[in-house]
């Protein structure tokens, strides 16, 4: 047996069981059996072995003696003869990570399913799928981006393969009831698949995903050489949003409210989130998945994995798919303008935007931005939405200098693939297309806790940056005449009272001494409720000060809040010159 095979069989929907058989020749007396604690793309140590419940070994002698090591790894004793591994899983995770089983789906991840065998990584890997045994099953298709084998139907199940293990686990597989749309780009077959029943309207829907893919590809100038096929896999559920790429499909997860509803002539916020969604995801197929960073060339899946440059990655991404809305002709330069000031507000409205630098936020996503407290606002910035900025910054500069930053994407794409990217290849490119001023000032803004300088270079883009204070918990930019005063304060409603849940630092609460968890119960001596207090605070002028009694964990406490204006944080973006703003927004294609 020149290969690695798995048998996969969702044995229990009820239970949410999945049954696996990994067969394979043995090629010494001892083989470490291993499941991946991560999954490229989400930086964050997942422990996928903790959802295995019961595995044993045995071959045509009888059982082997298998040992477990550690939280993820097995020894294997082989006396020679072929070798099966049974084990069983816990699928019961609605993320696009891992795996879960219901009555409508199956999402299966093979990093979270399948063990690697030391010394056969390199080997052909098979995955053979059984279709399950259940009346709710009988119409259940089955869509990857693996090879089918010989003898197995299109959406079939059956047998898929891959060339390698990291091949294999680079694969998600969807199984259920679905919708499938099509469509070809130079050749290649793009597919789009729907799970469920839903009221959406999918022709449309395939429509407008060709056009954003259309557009992602002129960004590179072509569609990668080695990509035969991509699937757009959507998982719908009742609420649920976020996406995964993979080296020739992406997993999806969204709420089936983001679907565009039948008849509806415009794009709602619901339906722009999701297409910005397939448009980051479908980026990604170039940017991460081929281009990534020269130490993700060989993924190292037992630990954490460092690199400084996600901010390169996720965050010109996070630039770019917005940007091919409107360039696709989806959305218009307003809606897209709208969108911009909520990205900036995002960053300029924490005070973390002057405490952890781009590459810090890079370097630790897998212990603060991955697993963010109630300081979050306070200590981390995202590398996605500040990282949007940054290539923001840059493409306003290099357009000033009459070029952009569509050109120095393709530069890094020519020149560091398959290679990848060491950790200073932004600047090293900027200083050889002759940029050596541009090159300096991001290093500087790469590696400095300081705020960008959007308002000095975006007007080269048409644009014209204002900031004013931040009114409420949900303000994220644009116009408005509201004075309403901010405490600083995220709240949410615990047991009928009124809970802090993030005080921003040097904000009005944090002045007044609260704490997050604190619960607030009367403003100068009149009841707090989650509707009565902006009611409130818009019958008070700043500067004012008032008596504030609350909860600390048992003990009744009082405060004075003097409600001082906020600082200039929220976005306020207006063209200012409308040439400008046409030549950056052009647009490829039209409705």
């Amino acid at each position: 047996m020149k290969f690695v095979k798995y048998q996969l069989e969702i044995s229990d929907i009820a239970a949410h069981l999945l049954t696996v058989k990994l067969s394979f020749k043995p090629v010494s007396n001892i083989h470490e059996l291993l499941l991946p604690a991560w999954i490229p793309g989400s930086y964050m140590i997942r422990d996928f072995a903790r959802n295995i419940v019961s595995i044993s070994a045995a071959d045509t002698s009888g059982p082997l003696r298998l040992q477990q090591l550690d939280k993820q790894r097995w020894q294997l004793h082989c006396t020679g003869r072929t070798v099966t591994v049974t084990y069983q899983v816990y699928a019961y995770d609605i993320s696009v990570r891992a795996a879960y089983i219901d009555d409508e789906v199956a999402v299966l991840n093979p990093a979270s399913l399948c063990l690697s065998v030391s010394a056969l990584e390199q080997l052909p890997h098979r995955l053979h799928i059984s279709k399950p045994k259940s009346r709710v099953t009988k119409n259940w298709r089955l869509a990857s981006a693996l090879a089918r084998a010989e003898g197995t139907d299109f959406l079939g199940f059956g047998e898929y393969q891959a060339a390698n293990y990291q091949l294999l686990i680079d694969s998600p597989v969807l199984a259920g009831h679905f919708q499938l749309a099509q469509f070809s780009i130079d050749g290649i077959e793009h597919y789009l698949l729907v799970t469920g029943d839903n009221l959406t309207d999918l022709p449309r829907f395939s429509r407008d995903v060709e056009k954003i893919c259309r557009q992602q590809i002129k960004t590179f100038g072509s569609l990668p050489a080695d990509l035969t096929s991509y699937w757009f896999l959507l998982w719908v559920t009742e609420d649920g949003y976020g996406g995964l790429e993979h080296l020739n499909s992406t997993l999806l997860l969204c709420s089936r409210f983001d679907l565009p509803a039948p008849y509806a002539a415009e794009i709602d916020d619901n339906y722009q989130n999701l297409l910005a969604l397939c448009s980051h995801e479908y980026f990604h197929t170039w940017w991460v998945k081929r281009l990534k960073p020269a130490c993700f060339t060989q993924y190292q899946l037992t630990a954490e994995q460092y690199t400084p440059q996600l901010w390169l990655y996720e965050g010109f991404t996070s630039y770019y798919d917005d940007l091919a809305l409107v360039r696709a002709g989806l959305i218009d330069s307003q809606s897209y303008v709208k969108t911009l000031e909520k990205t900036i507000s995002r960053v300029t409205r924490n005070p973390s935007d002057t405490q952890q630098s781009l590459t810090d936020s890079s370097f630790t996503a897998w212990t603060k931005f991955y697993k963010q407290d109630e300081n979050a606002v306070n200590a981390v910035v995202s590398y996605y939405a500040k990282g949007a900025l940054l290539a923001l910054c840059l493409d306003a500069w290099l357009r000033d200098h009459n070029s952009s930053l569509d050109d120095v994407v393709r530069r890094l794409w020519q020149q560091y693939l398959p290679s990848g990217t060491p950790d200073n290849a932004l600047q090293t490119v900027l200083n050889q297309m002759g940029f050596t001023e541009l090159a300096t000032l991001t290093d500087s803004w790469l590696n400095q806790a300081a705020s960008l300088p959007l308002a000095q270079w975006i007007p080269a883009l048409g644009l014209e940056l204002t900031l004013r204070p931040m009114q409420h918990a949900d303000d994220f930019g644009g116009v408005s005449t509201d004075t309403l005063p901010f405490i600083g304060a995220q709240t949410k409603l615990v047991n009928g009272l009124l809970q802090l849940t993030q005080v921003y630092c040097d904000g009005n609460a944090h002045q007044a001494g609260l704490m997050t968890g604190d619960q607030l119960l009367a403003l100068d001596g009149r009841k707090i409720t989650q509707s009565s207090l902006p009611q409130l605070l818009k019958r008070y002028r700043h500067g004012s000060s008032l008596t504030l009694h609350f909860y600390r964990k048992d003990r009744l406490l009082q405060s004075n809040l003097t409600l001082n204006s906020a600082l200039q944080q929220v976005a306020v973006l207006t063209v200012a010159g409308q040439a400008k703003c046409d030549n950056w927004l052009w647009r490829t294609e039209q409705d």
